[in-house]
């Protein structure tokens, strides 16, 4: 059977672009806690911008990019599946997951991972379980190649060992969930850049998110409020043209404008009964609660 994947180029721009604005699989070990090599406070300092992350090559990357699209060819052969290289993005979340397989008939993921003597598995399966989710198929393959001392780069199907891993709907909440809070957590840092490790890690309340959100929606918010003003203002306007000229009513193509004639109203003198009576008044006088809120207001650059 011919092979029907590809493999990443050496420098796939799907892999190194705009790594600061996603989280990506590789991110999420960080994330949650799992990776060997990074914090999640470290990876946030990356993806700010305050430590600059080189994408450079090394012997055990160039070996799993060498034997990758081998890998997918042997399975794709052996089994008769159709996996090819993918990228998904969310934009709403800021995640792009670029998948080592996607078989577009089965709805099936393969993640392929080169590997030494102890690896940590649960590593891979976190990164699979938001591709998983992410492209909406219920099983993945992860494909376990073990990586001869020697390196060497030919193909051989003995190492090669297959995990099926299905979807697991509680646990990719979890890691969307994390990927949240660590958005928060960055916004926190772009604005305290000394912020320590520990405080870092103890933002992100459900308060937090809302903060977030509303902070999303403030531009809208904003311009509503504009909007809100200029309207009065129009409807000040045309009631006086309306007026001037008699006019009752004007249809148009969105709306229908009625010129509502002044009116008049009676209402109780509170200030005066209270002048005039006050026994009476305290008599009658009721204490209501009022609702506590919370009150936005535009931020002056200084």
């Amino acid at each position: 059977m011919s092979f029907k994947g590809f493999g990443l180029e050496k420098q796939d721009l799907n892999v190194t672009a705009k790594r600061n604005i996603y989280v990506g699989g590789s991110d999420v070990p960080a994330i949650l806690g799992l990776s060997k090599y990074k914090t999640q406070y470290e990876l946030a300092k990356e993806k700010i911008g305050l430590v600059k992350k080189e994408f450079s090559k090394n012997e055990y990357t160039i070996f799993g990019d060498v034997l990758e699209p081998q890998i997918r060819d042997y399975i794709n052969a052996v089994n008769g599946t159709s996996f090819i290289v993918n990228t998904y993005i969310d934009e709403d979340h800021h995640i792009r997951s670029n998948v080592d397989g996607i078989d577009l008939e089965t709805m099936t993921l393969l993640e392929v991972k080169t590997h030494g003597v102890n690896p940590d598995t649960r590593v891979y399966e976190a990164q699979m379980q938001l591709y998983m989710h992410q492209i909406g198929c219920d099983m993945g393959w992860l494909a376990m190649y073990q990586r001869p001392t020697d390196f060497n780069t030919d193909f051989d199907p003995d190492n090669l060992k297959i995990i099926e891993v299905p979807a697991d709907k509680e646990y990719q909440q979890r890691i969307l969930d994390a990927i949240e809070t660590f958005w928060i957590r960055c916004e926190y840092l772009k604005e305290d850049n000394t912020m320590s490790e520990q405080d870092f890690m103890t933002i992100g309340t459900d308060m937090d998110v809302a903060i977030l959100e509303l902070n999303k929606l403030a531009p809208q918010i904003l311009q509503l409020k504009s909007l809100e003003k200029k309207e009065k203002e129009l409807k000040e306007f045309v009631y006086q043209k309306m007026t001037e000229n008699d006019i009752k009513k004007i249809e148009t193509p969105f709306l229908i404008v009625t010129r509502v004639l002044p009116s008049k109203s009676q209402r109780f003198d509170s200030n005066a009964f209270k002048k005039d009576h006050p026994d009476l008044y305290d008599k009658y006088m009721k204490e209501s609660e009022r609702k506590g809120f919370v009150k936005f207001t535009e931020r002056k650059e200084k």
